[in-house]
């Protein structure tokens, strides 16, 4: 059974990101062969306050930046090759990926 990615919306990850899906608590440490979020690593950001980054805002600022540079594919060779073209998911598979975490790529490139 694949899992999917709360990043970018890949189903290939070989198992949950996190423990506790509902808090998102307990990142898994894998890293998604898609976008290259490591959860439990990438989404533990301190602010200068102290305080942490929430998890969503988290992938959200991932996300954003992933697809500012046109959602490269971080392991060409556990990615579907179908799905990509020069190193990067191909637009038709981009948009099905990321409706799957109910992200619109269309209100995601205006920002």
């Amino acid at each position: 059974m694949k899992y999917i990615c709360p990043v970018c919306g890949y189903k290939g990850l070989d198992e949950p990101a996190y423990a506790d899906l509902n808090t998102l608590k307990d990142g898994s440490f894998d890293i998604c062969s898609c976008c290259r979020f490591q959860f439990g690593v990438d989404d533990d950001i301190e602010l200068e306050n102290g305080d942490f980054l929430a998890v969503k805002d988290t992938h959200t600022i991932y996300r954003d930046i992933w697809l500012k540079f046109d959602a490269p594919v971080f392991s060409t060779k556990e990615y579907p090759t179908e799905n990509q073209e020069h190193g990067k998911v191909k637009r038709e598979f981009l948009v099905d990926q990321l409706k799957t975490i109910g992200v619109d790529i269309n209100e995601q490139v205006e920002k």
